[in-house]
């Protein structure tokens, strides 16, 4: 009964604990209301407030990288999930397109558009998460298959002794 109820606590806190952990990142390839959002990073720019978040729109140019400890404190698309992604931004709007090549944000006139959003997993750090976890599944499998052996043994072990004590054979 005790083993049971263990079982059962462990796993709820499992679930429970996935579940939280897939409300803070979504996984890859599902699309929230959030990653809409970011399809137009205009609450990334670092320059002008007066630019409309749809003026222009930005897709990735390349994998999700960690930001390095620096960035993590300096670069808001750091900020939320520690992650960047390189991306390519264009002007969507006609009377910005004179500014596209004004990146700079010291310029008095320029615009600058991001160049990194956020992203919420890098693949190289999930896989190696990954073959921790399934290394620690498959430890405490071996682990109880063998444990489990041993009991199995000892039990039949004793049940022969005590059999034997009651025909009365000498062990």
């Amino acid at each position: 009964m005790k083993r049971l109820c263990f079982l059962t606590l462990l796993f709820f806190l499992t679930f429970t604990l996935a579940d939280i952990q897939y409300r803070r990142t979504p996984p890859f390839g599902i699309t929230t209301d959030a990653n809409k959002s970011s399809q137009h990073l205009g609450d990334y720019t670092h320059s002008h407030e007066t630019v409309d978040k749809s003026t222009y729109s930005c897709h990735s140019i390349g994998e999700c990288e960690q930001c390095t400890p620096l960035e993590k404190k300096t670069q808001p698309y750091c900020v939320e999930f520690g992650n960047k992604e390189a991306v390519r931004c264009e002007w969507d709007d006609p009377e910005l397109a004179d500014k596209r090549n004004q990146t700079t944000i010291y310029e008095d006139d320029s615009i600058a558009l991001p160049s990194f959003r956020a992203c919420p997993r890098v693949k190289s750090v999930e896989r190696v998460r990954l073959i921790k976890f399934e290394g620690f599944n498959l430890s405490v499998a071996v682990i109880s298959v063998i444990v489990f052996i041993w009991r199995q043994r000892k039990i039949a072990r004793e049940q022969y002794q005590r059999l034997a004590q009651r025909i009365g054979v000498t062990v």
